[in-house]
């Protein structure tokens, strides 16, 4: 029986990144190293002070990425993320910034984006910003490549710049996962990571998308919403097909595709990805390291190996054996 091992190394120990074993003149200095280093790249106004006890905790995972990050009790630091600073990161990443403690103040668009404890925000990285903290701030940020976001939000960009307030309901629900996402997170193996990150994802949008009230297309997207939960009941499968999807909802083929248009992606293309994260979670479990990748192919509805193979390293970049061997090594 293979043991199973946490994602990502020393995730609580925030002490790893911490200034407050550095000499006072050089704590404020490192800080701001540190965030280049793990939260992207700014260019942050240096100040003056006699010491400055911070942290930043981040980890990675995949598509993505959590940072934990405080400033000085006594503190206000001006960064600013220009198209010199956007060239430094390889990644488009969008990110949900929540506020813990203290306050904040961003300027997207030109416009002020005011926040205090219990608001999140969505920025994008690939975005001109700039950021002023207030005191003791305390924020936490799940970003998420554009890429897979896109996937299931595909308006994204929409909401960039818009805060809700996590004081009930669904949005409190998110704030509260985000929350525990970050306290747990190092210690969920590859596969359960899969599962929390797809849902985590999921809460995000749903979030987002009430907040802003956006019902124009809701018994299109209730829809949709309810042929994506058939998808993923049967995606194991070898024979769902765009036609008895279609058929079980009492639709046409053609509105079928046109519901996925909705979201950017095409019916057959949204099954075959679906197919593949469930692979890939299988692939970065230990406790299935005995399984040939061909069993797990067609676990998922793949009917050829070598037809998995091929589809495999064109959406991540490398073979299925390839992609087993790295994160299991």
């Amino acid at each position: 029986m293979f043991e199973s091992m946490a994602i990502v190394d020393g995730w609580k120990n925030s002490s790893v990144w911490s200034t407050e074993l550095l000499p006072s003149g050089k704590q404020f200095e490192r800080w701001c190293e540190f965030v280049n280093e793990a939260h992207l790249h700014w260019s942050i106004e240096r100040g003056t002070y006699d010491n400055f006890p911070a942290f930043i905790r981040e980890g990675r995972f995949g598509d993505f990425r959590m940072a934990n990050l405080t400033t000085a009790p006594r503190s206000s630091v001006r960064g600013t993320r220009g198209q010199p600073e956007i060239a430094h990161d390889s990644d488009a990443l969008y990110n949900f910034l929540y506020i813990a403690e203290g306050s904040e103040r961003l300027i997207i668009d030109g416009k002020d984006v005011d926040l205090v404890p219990g608001n999140i925000v969505l920025w994008d990285s690939a975005r001109p910003m700039i950021f002023i903290t207030g005191e003791g701030l305390h924020q936490i940020t799940l970003a998420i490549t554009h890429e897979r976001l896109h996937r299931i939000f595909p308006n994204a960009e929409q909401f960039v710049g818009m805060k809700i307030s996590c004081s009930s309901g669904l949005n409190r629900l998110f704030a509260d996962h985000l929350l525990a996402l970050d306290q747990q997170f190092g210690d969920l193996t590859s596969e359960q990571a899969w599962a929390v990150l797809d849902t985590t994802t999921n809460l995000a949008v749903s979030a987002f998308e009430s907040e802003c009230g956006s019902y124009r297309n809701a018994r299109v997207s209730g829809l949709l919403c309810e042929i994506r939960n058939y998808i993923e009941k049967n995606i194991e499968d070898c024979d769902l097909s765009i036609s008895n999807i279609a058929e079980h909802h009492n639709i046409s083929v053609r509105h079928l595709h046109r519901l996925f248009h909705e979201i950017d992606i095409s019916a057959s293309g949204y099954i075959t990805w679906r197919r593949l994260e469930r692979c890939k979670q299988d692939l970065s479990s230990r406790t299935r390291g005995r399984e040939t990748i061909t069993d797990i192919a067609f676990r998922w509805g793949f009917s050829d190996s070598g037809t998995f193979s091929k589809i495999f390293r064109r959406e991540y970049g490398v073979s299925p054996r390839e992609f087993r061997a790295t994160v299991q090594e």
